[in-house]
Protein backbone atom coordinates (compact mmCIF):
# COMPACT_ATOMS: atom_id res chain seq x y z
CA UNK A 1 0.00 0.00 0.00
CA UNK A 2 1.22 3.48 -0.82
CA UNK A 3 1.87 6.20 1.77
CA UNK A 4 -1.28 7.90 3.00
CA UNK A 5 -2.25 10.78 0.77
CA UNK A 6 -4.20 13.98 1.36
CA UNK A 7 -7.07 14.43 -1.08
CA UNK A 8 -9.01 17.56 -1.94
CA UNK A 9 -12.52 16.43 -2.85
CA UNK A 10 -14.41 19.07 -4.84
CA UNK A 11 -18.17 18.79 -4.95
CA UNK A 12 -18.08 17.00 -1.59
CA UNK A 13 -21.75 17.77 -0.91
CA UNK A 14 -22.91 16.16 -4.16
CA UNK A 15 -24.02 12.61 -4.86
CA UNK A 16 -20.57 11.41 -5.94
CA UNK A 17 -18.73 13.38 -3.27
CA UNK A 18 -20.81 12.05 -0.40
CA UNK A 19 -20.54 8.51 -1.74
CA UNK A 20 -16.74 8.82 -1.90
CA UNK A 21 -16.69 10.00 1.71
CA UNK A 22 -18.84 7.06 2.81
CA UNK A 23 -16.68 4.53 1.01
CA UNK A 24 -13.50 6.06 2.38
CA UNK A 25 -14.89 5.89 5.92
CA UNK A 26 -15.80 2.22 5.43
CA UNK A 27 -12.28 1.46 4.30
CA UNK A 28 -10.78 2.94 7.45
CA UNK A 29 -7.30 3.10 5.91
CA UNK A 30 -8.04 5.37 2.99
CA UNK A 31 -6.59 8.79 2.27
CA UNK A 32 -7.11 11.86 4.40
CA UNK A 33 -9.87 13.79 2.65
CA UNK A 34 -10.43 17.55 2.76
CA UNK A 35 -14.07 18.00 1.78
CA UNK A 36 -14.58 21.08 -0.40
CA UNK A 37 -18.09 22.44 -0.84
CA UNK A 38 -19.46 25.78 -2.01
CA UNK A 39 -22.14 26.18 0.64
CA UNK A 40 -24.05 22.93 1.28
CA UNK A 41 -23.23 20.87 4.38
CA UNK A 42 -21.30 17.63 4.05
CA UNK A 43 -22.64 15.27 6.73
CA UNK A 44 -20.30 12.41 5.80
CA UNK A 45 -17.11 14.45 6.23
CA UNK A 46 -15.00 13.11 9.09
CA UNK A 47 -11.95 15.24 8.36
CA UNK A 48 -11.34 18.88 7.53
CA UNK A 49 -13.73 20.85 5.34
CA UNK A 50 -13.15 23.97 3.27
CA UNK A 51 -15.52 26.34 1.51
CA UNK A 52 -14.51 26.54 -2.15
CA UNK A 53 -16.16 28.40 -5.00
CA UNK A 54 -15.08 26.67 -8.19
CA UNK A 55 -16.25 29.63 -10.28
CA UNK A 56 -13.86 32.05 -8.55
CA UNK A 57 -10.11 32.55 -8.81
CA UNK A 58 -8.21 30.59 -6.14
CA UNK A 59 -11.55 28.87 -5.38
CA UNK A 60 -12.61 32.07 -3.62
CA UNK A 61 -9.83 31.72 -1.02
CA UNK A 62 -7.35 34.38 -0.05
CA UNK A 63 -3.80 33.91 -1.32
CA UNK A 64 -2.41 32.54 1.95
CA UNK A 65 -5.24 30.04 2.47
CA UNK A 66 -4.97 28.87 -1.14
CA UNK A 67 -1.20 28.38 -0.83
CA UNK A 68 -1.62 26.51 2.46
CA UNK A 69 -4.22 24.22 0.92
CA UNK A 70 -1.97 23.51 -2.07
CA UNK A 71 0.83 22.69 0.34
CA UNK A 72 -1.28 19.96 1.96
CA UNK A 73 -2.83 18.26 -1.06
CA UNK A 74 -1.37 15.36 -3.06
CA UNK A 75 -4.49 14.37 -5.02
CA UNK A 76 -7.65 16.08 -6.26
CA UNK A 77 -10.91 14.24 -6.86
CA UNK A 78 -12.75 16.73 -9.03
CA UNK A 79 -16.45 15.95 -8.82
CA UNK A 80 -17.83 19.49 -8.58
CA UNK A 81 -19.97 20.45 -11.53
CA UNK A 82 -23.34 21.43 -12.90
CA UNK A 83 -25.08 18.17 -13.83
CA UNK A 84 -28.58 19.40 -14.63
CA UNK A 85 -29.55 18.76 -18.24
CA UNK A 86 -31.28 21.08 -20.68
CA UNK A 87 -29.56 24.35 -19.83
CA UNK A 88 -27.99 26.82 -22.29
CA UNK A 89 -24.34 26.08 -23.04
CA UNK A 90 -23.14 29.21 -21.25
CA UNK A 91 -24.58 27.99 -17.95
CA UNK A 92 -22.07 25.13 -17.83
CA UNK A 93 -19.05 27.30 -18.65
CA UNK A 94 -18.24 28.81 -15.21
CA UNK A 95 -18.03 25.57 -13.23
CA UNK A 96 -17.74 22.62 -15.61
CA UNK A 97 -15.13 24.21 -17.86
CA UNK A 98 -13.53 27.16 -16.06
CA UNK A 99 -13.83 25.29 -12.75
CA UNK A 100 -11.78 22.47 -14.25
CA UNK A 101 -9.24 25.00 -15.50
CA UNK A 102 -8.90 26.28 -11.91
CA UNK A 103 -8.46 22.72 -10.63
CA UNK A 104 -5.64 22.27 -13.16
CA UNK A 105 -3.96 25.46 -11.91
CA UNK A 106 -4.30 24.27 -8.32
CA UNK A 107 -2.94 20.80 -9.16
CA UNK A 108 0.11 22.36 -10.82
CA UNK A 109 0.86 24.41 -7.71
CA UNK A 110 0.23 21.45 -5.41
CA UNK A 111 2.04 18.92 -7.58
CA UNK A 112 -1.12 16.85 -7.38
CA UNK A 113 -2.78 14.21 -9.53
CA UNK A 114 -6.36 14.92 -10.64
CA UNK A 115 -9.08 12.28 -10.83
CA UNK A 116 -11.86 13.82 -12.90
CA UNK A 117 -15.51 12.76 -12.81
CA UNK A 118 -16.80 13.06 -16.37
CA UNK A 119 -19.71 11.20 -17.99
CA UNK A 120 -20.02 8.12 -20.19
CA UNK A 121 -22.31 10.19 -22.40
CA UNK A 122 -19.24 11.79 -24.04
CA UNK A 123 -19.26 8.69 -26.26
CA UNK A 124 -22.24 10.22 -28.08
CA UNK A 125 -20.11 13.17 -29.23
CA UNK A 126 -17.04 11.17 -30.21
CA UNK A 127 -15.80 11.46 -33.77
CA UNK A 128 -16.42 7.73 -34.11
CA UNK A 129 -20.07 7.96 -33.03
CA UNK A 130 -22.15 5.98 -35.56
CA UNK A 131 -24.99 8.53 -35.52
CA UNK A 132 -24.82 12.28 -34.91
CA UNK A 133 -26.52 13.52 -31.75
CA UNK A 134 -29.34 15.97 -32.44
CA UNK A 135 -28.49 19.59 -31.79
CA UNK A 136 -31.47 20.03 -29.47
CA UNK A 137 -30.89 16.87 -27.40
CA UNK A 138 -31.48 17.78 -23.74
CA UNK A 139 -28.11 16.29 -22.71
CA UNK A 140 -25.97 17.81 -25.44
CA UNK A 141 -24.74 21.01 -23.77
CA UNK A 142 -23.94 19.16 -20.56
CA UNK A 143 -22.03 16.46 -22.45
CA UNK A 144 -20.13 19.06 -24.45
CA UNK A 145 -19.02 20.81 -21.25
CA UNK A 146 -17.61 17.56 -19.88
CA UNK A 147 -15.93 16.83 -23.20
CA UNK A 148 -14.25 20.24 -23.14
CA UNK A 149 -13.15 19.76 -19.54
CA UNK A 150 -11.54 16.44 -20.47
CA UNK A 151 -9.68 18.18 -23.28
CA UNK A 152 -8.38 20.83 -20.89
CA UNK A 153 -6.91 18.09 -18.73
CA UNK A 154 -5.35 16.32 -21.71
CA UNK A 155 -3.76 19.55 -22.90
CA UNK A 156 -2.56 20.59 -19.44
CA UNK A 157 0.14 18.00 -18.91
CA UNK A 158 -1.11 17.55 -15.33
CA UNK A 159 -1.14 13.87 -14.31
CA UNK A 160 -4.76 12.78 -14.27
CA UNK A 161 -7.32 10.07 -14.78
CA UNK A 162 -10.83 10.40 -16.19
CA UNK A 163 -13.74 8.39 -14.83
CA UNK A 164 -16.82 8.28 -17.05
CA UNK A 165 -19.81 6.94 -15.14
CA UNK A 166 -23.18 6.27 -16.69
CA UNK A 167 -26.34 7.28 -14.80
CA UNK A 168 -25.81 6.43 -11.14
CA UNK A 169 -28.18 4.64 -8.79
CA UNK A 170 -27.93 4.14 -5.04
CA UNK A 171 -25.48 2.04 -3.07
CA UNK A 172 -25.39 -1.54 -4.36
CA UNK A 173 -26.04 -3.04 -0.90
CA UNK A 174 -28.43 -0.55 0.70
CA UNK A 175 -29.76 1.62 -2.12
CA UNK A 176 -28.65 4.72 -0.19
CA UNK A 177 -28.03 7.91 -2.09
CA UNK A 178 -27.82 11.44 -0.74
CA UNK A 179 -30.47 12.62 -3.19
CA UNK A 180 -32.61 11.30 -6.00
CA UNK A 181 -31.31 11.66 -9.52
CA UNK A 182 -32.72 11.09 -12.98
CA UNK A 183 -32.99 7.29 -12.72
CA UNK A 184 -34.96 7.49 -9.48
CA UNK A 185 -37.20 10.28 -10.78
CA UNK A 186 -37.94 8.56 -14.08
CA UNK A 187 -38.46 5.18 -12.42
CA UNK A 188 -40.92 6.60 -9.93
CA UNK A 189 -42.88 8.25 -12.73
CA UNK A 190 -42.92 5.09 -14.83
CA UNK A 191 -43.77 2.97 -11.80
CA UNK A 192 -46.88 5.00 -11.16
CA UNK A 193 -48.20 4.17 -14.61
CA UNK A 194 -47.87 7.71 -15.91
CA UNK A 195 -46.23 6.87 -19.24
CA UNK A 196 -48.57 6.34 -22.21
CA UNK A 197 -45.63 4.75 -24.07
CA UNK A 198 -41.84 4.44 -23.87
CA UNK A 199 -39.86 6.09 -26.69
CA UNK A 200 -36.67 4.08 -27.17
CA UNK A 201 -34.29 3.06 -29.91
CA UNK A 202 -34.14 -0.67 -30.68
CA UNK A 203 -31.41 -2.64 -28.93
CA UNK A 204 -30.29 -0.01 -26.43
CA UNK A 205 -29.22 -1.01 -22.92
CA UNK A 206 -30.45 0.55 -19.68
CA UNK A 207 -27.06 1.12 -18.11
CA UNK A 208 -27.28 2.13 -14.43
CA UNK A 209 -24.27 1.79 -12.10
CA UNK A 210 -24.38 1.82 -8.28
CA UNK A 211 -22.60 4.89 -6.93
CA UNK A 212 -20.33 2.87 -4.62
CA UNK A 213 -18.70 1.12 -7.59
CA UNK A 214 -17.56 4.48 -8.93
CA UNK A 215 -16.33 5.58 -5.50
CA UNK A 216 -14.41 2.36 -4.94
CA UNK A 217 -12.75 2.67 -8.34
CA UNK A 218 -11.58 6.22 -7.67
CA UNK A 219 -10.28 5.34 -4.22
CA UNK A 220 -8.54 2.32 -5.74
CA UNK A 221 -6.77 4.57 -8.24
CA UNK A 222 -5.56 6.76 -5.39
CA UNK A 223 -4.37 3.78 -3.36
CA UNK A 224 -2.32 2.46 -6.29
CA UNK A 225 -1.00 5.92 -7.14
CA UNK A 226 -2.43 5.82 -10.66
CA UNK A 227 -1.98 9.09 -12.51
CA UNK A 228 -3.22 8.22 -15.98
CA UNK A 229 -6.06 6.33 -17.61
CA UNK A 230 -9.62 6.73 -18.87
CA UNK A 231 -12.24 4.48 -17.31
CA UNK A 232 -15.81 3.91 -18.49
CA UNK A 233 -17.78 3.13 -15.32
CA UNK A 234 -20.62 1.32 -17.05
CA UNK A 235 -21.98 -2.19 -17.46
CA UNK A 236 -21.75 -2.03 -21.24
CA UNK A 237 -22.97 -5.30 -22.78
CA UNK A 238 -23.80 -6.64 -19.29
CA UNK A 239 -26.43 -3.93 -18.78
CA UNK A 240 -30.10 -4.89 -18.74
CA UNK A 241 -32.28 -4.33 -21.78
CA UNK A 242 -35.36 -2.13 -21.66
CA UNK A 243 -37.76 -5.06 -21.34
CA UNK A 244 -35.95 -6.30 -18.23
CA UNK A 245 -35.98 -2.79 -16.77
CA UNK A 246 -39.75 -2.52 -17.23
CA UNK A 247 -40.30 -5.98 -15.74
CA UNK A 248 -38.39 -4.88 -12.64
CA UNK A 249 -40.62 -1.83 -12.34
CA UNK A 250 -43.66 -4.10 -12.50
CA UNK A 251 -42.14 -6.32 -9.79
CA UNK A 252 -41.35 -3.31 -7.60
CA UNK A 253 -44.89 -1.96 -8.00
CA UNK A 254 -46.35 -5.35 -7.05
CA UNK A 255 -44.22 -5.46 -3.91
CA UNK A 256 -45.81 -2.15 -2.94
CA UNK A 257 -49.32 -3.39 -3.61
CA UNK A 258 -49.78 -1.78 -7.01
CA UNK A 259 -50.58 -3.35 -10.35
CA UNK A 260 -48.54 -1.78 -13.12
CA UNK A 261 -49.47 -2.39 -16.73
CA UNK A 262 -46.46 -2.17 -19.00
CA UNK A 263 -46.69 0.69 -21.49
CA UNK A 264 -45.76 -0.11 -25.09
CA UNK A 265 -42.19 0.52 -26.20
CA UNK A 266 -42.18 2.66 -29.36
CA UNK A 267 -39.26 3.04 -31.76
CA UNK A 268 -38.11 6.62 -31.13
CA UNK A 269 -36.97 6.99 -34.75
CA UNK A 270 -40.45 6.19 -36.05
CA UNK A 271 -42.36 8.24 -33.50
CA UNK A 272 -44.74 10.91 -34.75
CA UNK A 273 -43.46 14.20 -33.24
CA UNK A 274 -47.01 15.05 -32.22
CA UNK A 275 -47.18 11.93 -30.08
CA UNK A 276 -45.04 13.66 -27.43
CA UNK A 277 -45.95 17.28 -28.21
CA UNK A 278 -49.66 16.63 -27.68
CA UNK A 279 -49.29 15.27 -24.13
CA UNK A 280 -49.66 17.19 -20.88
CA UNK A 281 -46.62 19.33 -19.89
CA UNK A 282 -45.14 16.98 -17.28
CA UNK A 283 -45.70 13.91 -19.45
CA UNK A 284 -44.16 15.74 -22.40
CA UNK A 285 -41.10 16.59 -20.31
CA UNK A 286 -40.55 13.02 -19.10
CA UNK A 287 -41.13 11.45 -22.51
CA UNK A 288 -38.72 13.93 -24.10
CA UNK A 289 -36.02 13.01 -21.60
CA UNK A 290 -36.58 9.30 -22.21
CA UNK A 291 -36.29 9.84 -25.95
CA UNK A 292 -33.18 12.01 -25.69
CA UNK A 293 -31.33 9.71 -23.28
CA UNK A 294 -32.16 6.79 -25.56
CA UNK A 295 -30.70 8.82 -28.43
CA UNK A 296 -27.49 9.39 -26.47
CA UNK A 297 -27.13 5.63 -26.02
CA UNK A 298 -27.96 5.00 -29.68
CA UNK A 299 -25.28 7.54 -30.71
CA UNK A 300 -22.86 5.70 -28.44
CA UNK A 301 -23.43 2.52 -30.42
CA UNK A 302 -26.47 1.26 -28.51
CA UNK A 303 -24.21 -0.13 -25.79
CA UNK A 304 -21.98 2.21 -23.80
CA UNK A 305 -18.21 1.57 -23.79
CA UNK A 306 -17.14 -0.15 -20.58
CA UNK A 307 -14.01 -0.59 -18.47
CA UNK A 308 -15.80 -2.74 -15.87
CA UNK A 309 -13.63 -5.85 -16.39
CA UNK A 310 -10.49 -3.75 -15.90
CA UNK A 311 -11.95 -1.98 -12.87
CA UNK A 312 -12.78 -5.32 -11.28
CA UNK A 313 -9.32 -6.71 -11.87
CA UNK A 314 -7.25 -3.61 -11.07
CA UNK A 315 -9.23 -2.07 -8.22
CA UNK A 316 -11.03 -5.08 -6.84
CA UNK A 317 -14.47 -3.76 -7.74
CA UNK A 318 -16.85 -6.54 -6.84
CA UNK A 319 -19.30 -8.08 -9.27
CA UNK A 320 -22.73 -6.56 -8.68
CA UNK A 321 -25.79 -7.70 -10.60
CA UNK A 322 -27.31 -4.56 -12.07
CA UNK A 323 -30.89 -5.84 -11.81
CA UNK A 324 -30.54 -6.56 -8.09
CA UNK A 325 -28.88 -3.19 -7.49
CA UNK A 326 -31.63 -1.42 -9.44
CA UNK A 327 -34.36 -3.05 -7.33
CA UNK A 328 -32.51 -2.14 -4.14
CA UNK A 329 -32.22 1.45 -5.35
CA UNK A 330 -35.95 1.55 -6.15
CA UNK A 331 -36.79 0.25 -2.68
CA UNK A 332 -34.61 2.86 -0.98
CA UNK A 333 -36.03 5.67 -3.11
CA UNK A 334 -39.60 4.63 -2.36
CA UNK A 335 -38.92 4.58 1.38
CA UNK A 336 -36.73 7.66 1.70
CA UNK A 337 -36.92 9.90 -1.36
CA UNK A 338 -40.65 9.93 -2.12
Amino acid sequence: MSARRTVLLTGASGVVGRSVLCENARDGEGPRVIAASHSAPVPEATGPTVRCDMTADRFGLDADSYAALAGEVDVVIHSAGLTEWGLPAERYEPINIEGTRRVIDFARQAGATVHFMSTAFVAALAETAPVELCADNVCRNYIRSKQRAEQLLRDSGVPHTVFRPTNLIGDSSTGWTSQGQIVQLMSDWLGRGRAPFIPAHPGIRMDFVPQDLLSRAVLGAIELGDDQGEFWVTYGPEAMDIETCLELLVKHAAERGRTLSLPPVVNADELDPDAIASTAPMTRSYLSVLRDVSEVTRCSGGVLPTSMPELRERYGIRHVDDTAAYLTSLEYAAAHLG
